[in-house]
């Protein structure tokens, strides 16, 4: 039994992982940039820890800047 749910658990991650590389990969071909100059960020709001997700990208000078805020489902690829 618990092998199953460990088991689980792995598929989960794995299925996990694979959405966030597609979204990385679509945010890549949409903002037309390498993986290595931008990033998601995630940026708790107030004291409940609700939160908000921002592509960022790297200025010319290095510093991160938000570019646009993404909302989980464009990351999880639901249609709004």
């Amino acid at each position: 039994m618990l092998g199953n749910l460990l088991g689980g658990l792995f598929d989960k991650e794995k299925a996990i992982y694979s959405t966030v590389q597609d979204a990385l990969t679509s945010i890549a071909e949409e903002l037309q940039l390498p993986y290595s100059d931008f990033f998601i960020a995630i940026r708790p709001v107030d004291s409940e820890y609700n939160h908000k997700y921002f592509i960022c990208k790297y200025d010319e000078k290095g510093q991160p800047k938000a570019v646009r805020e993404i909302t989980l489902k464009e990351i999880i690829a639901e249609d709004e």
